[in-house]
């Protein structure tokens, strides 16, 4: 029993939290639309408009709580319920066991998949850069069942892009063929190029915000 309590107390005086703190500066609101999972609803993203690697997407839940998913495509992926006034302060806390490491399993799809350039789109007086995510694989072509995602960007936004999925993340880290600038638009349409879903830009909220995340780290001996 002594050499158990010995081995844990070593166990404790060699390990210590590391502390990974992720700054915003910016609170994006949209509203949702997914045809398929039959949800509508006013989402927001937490972006750091100086640093894409990450991100944080606030869903409601119920009438005064959020799911906050926290990505960082350098690896880490968290989720975790908040109360509304919780995330009105300045700041808050993931719990280490509301977090996992992350590795994009489909980073192979850069060489598939790129970005397209269209001419601008112009909608109420505004000049939107329109791009679409396609296929590059012809044999991907072939197959019906792919479809494409279309993003309408504002660039009058100094903002590096926000990219909610890891492979069009990686296709710019590459390639940096995706424009500068807000989100106004986004469409992810089917093979038979109806749209599944879709993130229609309502307002932005200048704020800072950070999200802590501590983890063990063993101490060297």
């Amino acid at each position: 029993m002594k050499l158990l309590t010995y081995l844990f107390c070593l166990f404790a005086f060699h390990t210590m939290y590391s502390q990974h703190v992720y700054q915003f500066d910016c609170e994006v609101r949209y509203q949702f639309q997914s045809k398929l999972k039959n949800v509508s609803d006013t989402r927001s993203y937490l972006i750091n408009s100086k640093d894409n690697s990450y991100y944080a997407l606030k869903i409601p839940i119920r009438k005064n709580k959020y799911k906050l998913i926290l990505m960082d495509y350098d690896g880490l992926i968290a989720r975790q319920i908040f109360k509304i006034e919780e995330l009105e302060k300045s700041g808050v806390t993931i719990a280490l066991f509301n977090a996992n490491s992350y590795s994009n399993p489909y980073k192979y799809q850069i060489n598939t998949y790129d970005f397209e350039k269209h001419n601008d789109t112009l909608i109420d007086g505004k000049r939107l850069n329109t791009i679409s995510l396609v296929s590059t694989n012809d044999q991907l072509k072939k197959n019906k069942n792919i479809g494409h995602n279309k993003y309408l960007v504002d660039p009058s936004f100094d903002f590096l892009p926000m990219l909610e999925f890891a492979t069009a993340y990686e296709i710019w880290k590459a390639r940096k063929n995706y424009p500068n600038g807000l989100l106004a638009q986004f469409y992810m349409f089917n093979a038979k190029n109806e749209i599944e879903s879709s993130l229609l830009f309502k307002e932005i909220i200048y704020r800072d915000f950070k999200i802590s995340y501590y983890n063990y780290v063993p101490k060297k001996i």
